[in-house]
């Protein structure tokens, strides 16, 4: 079941969210039987074939942004939403028929980089991009002011 509670709990910033995603990808801690087995991933749809919200899920428009308008962001809340066991993202953890969780990744943090890596990498890059073209802007203007 997938659930968001608070405002912090929300999935923010999903393009084409707001009039067109039909799924959403959730990272979301994962219990099973009681036991915390760490974060996983979860294909979550948001919208029938009709484009009609699922019960359960509220989908809020970003609104005016800085740039990149034209992208329909949203921000996604979850009320209690049944996920079916097949919906996991299963290529480092499962949960059997029999309902027993299963990994071959080790450890609780140790899954949770290996399901996260491309995310996190990505969004180091671009971090990184930025401040790379932050210090060429300064150095340039430095060098004409």
């Amino acid at each position: 079941m997938i659930n968001t509670p608070t405002t912090l709990s929300q999935k923010y910033w999903i393009s084409n969210g707001y009039n067109h995603a039909n799924n959403s990808l959730v990272f979301a801690r994962t219990i099973v039987n009681g036991k915390n087995e760490g974060v996983n991933a979860f294909h979550v749809p948001i919208r029938d074939a009709n484009l009609k919200t699922l019960a359960g899920v509220t989908i809020i428009d970003m609104g005016i942004k800085f740039g990149l308008n034209g992208v329909d962001n949203a921000a996604l809340k979850y009320d209690h939403v049944r996920v079916p066991r097949e919906n996991l993202m299963n290529r480092y953890a499962d949960v059997t028929p029999e309902g027993e969780f299963k990994s071959d990744v080790k450890g609780i943090a140790a899954r949770f980089f290996k399901v996260t890596e491309r995310l996190l990498s990505g969004r180091i890059c671009i971090a990184a991009i930025s401040l790379g073209a932050t210090r060429a802007c300064l150095s340039i203007a430095v060098k004409y002011a």
